[in-house]
């Protein structure tokens, strides 16, 4: 979901509403929080005594508690996963989100100071099972299988050598092999592509 869908959830934009009434102090204690324990596949990351305390602290009811963390869950999913640039960010939330002024610089300092170790994290915990090894790839054509004179279907065999990481001592070799049409080719390149964006940007 990119931010501009975010910004047409009622949901979020409920929440947002929310996040602009918590008391300043309470609100970088809250983004920290959930910055360093972030997890993509993870609602929350809150105990239920932990979630009661939040909700008399911050003077909400159940359901504005989960309404709140969810939108801040969210909101965090989308700037992790884009590794979102400060400036960037800032101008998000403060146009597009309409996150009050204060908020806004609080939030991004939060980012800055948290975002190398975040990302860092949650890549390692991407790549701890297997590291590719190597790439073989071939062009194989094809024609449809029980029909005569049909036009071959060029096609692209990619073997990816990855090693299993969890064997230290007696590193295990898988082979994957990828059979792909032309289109299927054209999206893992765009794929691929909008990786290659992404990591550049770190190093800017």
């Amino acid at each position: 979901m990119s931010f501009e869908n975010l910004a047409n959830d009622p949901f979020f934009v409920s929440g947002l509403k929310l996040l602009n009434n918590v008391d300043d102090k309470k609100f970088v204690r809250l983004v920290d929080r959930m910055i360093q324990d972030f997890e993509p596949n993870r609602l929350s990351s809150f105990t239920e005594l932990e979630l009661a305390s939040m909700e008399k602290s911050l003077k909400l009811n159940n359901n504005q508690c989960q309404c709140l963390l969810n939108c801040l869950n969210q909101l965090l999913k989308e700037v992790i996963s884009d590794v979102t640039k400060p400036l960037i960010l800032k101008n998000v939330l403060s146009t597009l989100f309409s996150l009050n002024g204060k908020k806004v610089e609080l939030f991004c300092e939060c980012w800055s100071t948290n975002a190398e170790q975040v990302v860092s994290r949650l890549q390692q915990n991407f790549t701890h099972s297997y590291r590719l090894k190597d790439v073989n790839w071939a062009l194989n054509i094809s024609s449809n299988v029980g029909i005569e004179l049909s036009d071959p279907e060029p096609r692209c065999l990619i073997e990816l050598k990855v090693e299993d990481s969890q064997y230290h001592n007696e590193p295990k070799i898988k082979e994957v092999i990828l059979d792909l049409n032309e289109r299927e080719l054209k999206n893992l390149y765009d794929t691929l592509e909008t990786i290659k964006v992404k990591l550049d940007s770190l190093s800017d």
